[in-house]
């Protein structure tokens, strides 16, 4: 994903690159709402996307597969267990 670069200005103003707002088919007078997500990113919604957009393009974090403890591995052993039983029982 390319990165853009702006400036800010005095008033706190940015000008969007005008290939970033023809890929969002922004125009003039368009609204844009602006997100912090709990990492510190900021993401930036152009109104006439819907909100699920954001979530849809932005990047994809790697989560760690989770690993059971030793109480969940053998709950879910004897929950198996218990369910074949009841499969050969019926």
């Amino acid at each position: 994903m390319p990165g853009y670069e702006v400036t800010v200005t005095s008033k706190g103003q940015v000008t969007i690159p005008a290939e970033l707002r023809a890929k969002l088919n922004l125009k003039e007078g368009d609204k844009v709402e602006f997100y912090l997500d709990r990492s510190g990113r900021v993401l930036m919604r152009p109104r006439n996307l819907s909100p699920t957009a954001v979530i849809e393009n932005a990047p994809r974090r790697r989560l760690k597969p989770r690993t059971m403890t030793d109480d969940e591995a053998i709950a879910a052993a004897v929950a198996e267990k218990d369910r074949r039983s009841r499969r050969r029982d019926a």
